[in-house]
């Protein structure tokens, strides 16, 4: 009788593309031709773009509680099936459960599958880290390079998370916008870093907005084909849109379609468009939702208005072409709205609304290495290190500067 006879390459490599993460994580193990498979870059865009690695909802809830005179923090990381059945609630798996942490402030992303999270310490002392929840790998950042005159006060902050197409470089962007104190000038004062994940380094940039900006914290990651995309908000209340090229590390401005000034705007992504939200929301059974897609430069077509049926409410994302997910005021319930059948569905979190509240992302699993040349990086041990981060006061170390 002949011997078994080995798959041919192509038919385990399409095998391969179909597992999840935490299966291919294991498989790596099988030979050391499944292991650099596994790690090669080709496989891992693949795998990120297979049909099976489908979209799905991760919620990262923030609740606050008083012991006595202290204020303690509880965050837990949830990801959603890919599959909501219309009026079930559906069960959750918890990816990151953090009690009583002290210090975290938010989460921005994803972006390939990585997060960008953030904790903030005394002053001006933010602590940046940049996460991949299927693969558990964490990397803190090093400090950045700011120098703020000491009058300053800071007055805004965002952060965006991309990946710069020529050099294969995942990025990180950081504007901060300080007003001067009074007495000391009018006008507020631009500031930027962008962190290199292949370098692990900082380097100071030069922002020239035309006006300084309010920029507003998108709903989902708005990295776009290379580049990072926030809504602005000028001191005359006009929408704009600010961007960041990840690739020549320049700064641009995009004009929006006419939003009436006392209607609220954010940014999100729509399929592979970028996409603009816009409405009037915390109305009960009235608010109006427009879902605004990018055509090409300049050129916006609204493709959607909703005006969900639901309680006093503030939308948290959209999901899919069309559905939205809403968090109730009264009940601090998160739903999900479907506005073809009117149908909602609690997806089964009791939020803090007083003090904290909750993040939605449309998030798919990824295999994209954080800790690059680290052959032996172990579950336990990035479970290790991003507790660490934020459990620890950071000591002080020098920001390397290019």
């Amino acid at each position: 009788m002949d011997g078994c006879r080995p798959l041919p390459e192509d038919l385990v490599v399409d095998i391969l593309l179909r597992l999840p993460v935490e299966s291919l994580l294991r498989f790596k193990c099988v030979c050391k031709h499944w292991y650099a498979l596994i790690k090669s870059p080709s496989f891992i865009e693949k795998h990120f773009h297979h049909k099976n690695n489908c979209a799905r909802l991760l919620v990262c809830n923030l609740k606050v509680a008083r012991e006595g005179h202290t204020i303690v923090k509880s965050v837990v990381f949830s990801l959603l099936p890919e599959e909501i059945v219309p009026g079930v609630t559906p069960e959750q798996k918890t990816l990151l459960q953090l009690p009583r942490v002290a210090d975290f402030t938010c989460v921005a992303g994803p972006v390939d599958g990585l997060f960008l999270v953030q904790k903030k310490f005394y002053g001006d002392d933010v602590c940046l880290g940049l996460w991949n929840p299927a693969t558990r790998e964490f990397r803190s950042l090093p400090p950045a390079p700011f120098e703020i005159e000491y009058f300053f006060s800071d007055h805004d902050h965002q952060f965006g998370l991309g990946f710069d197409l020529l050099t294969q470089d995942y990025k990180v962007v950081w504007i901060r916008v300080f007003w001067d104190e009074p007495g000391q000038g009018v006008y507020p004062r631009v500031y930027a870093c962008v962190y290199s994940s292949c370098n692990n380094s900082w380097k100071h940039l030069t922002p020239e907005f035309p006006s300084s900006p309010t920029l507003s914290a998108p709903l989902d990651a708005t990295y776009l084909n290379g580049v990072y995309y926030w809504l602005s908000r000028g001191l005359d209340e006009i929408y704009s849109i600010r961007s960041f090229d990840m690739g020549s590390e320049q700064f641009g401005e995009m004009q929006v379609p006419d939003i009436p000034r006392e209607h609220w705007g954010t940014l999100t992504l729509r399929g592979n468009s970028l996409a603009l939200l816009t409405g009037d929301p915390g109305q009960p059974m009235t608010s109006i939702y427009d879902v605004w897609v990018l055509e090409q430069q300049g050129i916006w077509s609204k493709v959607l208005t909703v005006q969900p049926h639901i309680d006093v409410h503030w939308p948290r994302n959209i999901w899919g072409n069309d559905k939205m997910v809403f968090e109730i005021t009264e009940t601090s319930q998160l739903v999900l709205y479907d506005p073809t059948t009117r149908q909602v569905t609690d997806l089964g979190f009791l939020l803090d609304l007083n003090i904290a509240g909750c993040w939605v992302f449309n998030y798919k699993e990824s295999l994209v290495p954080i800790k690059r040349g680290n052959k032996t990086q172990g579950e336990d041990h990035a479970v290790e290190q991003i507790e660490h981060f934020f459990y620890t006061i950071p000591m002080d170390e020098d920001p390397v500067i290019l």
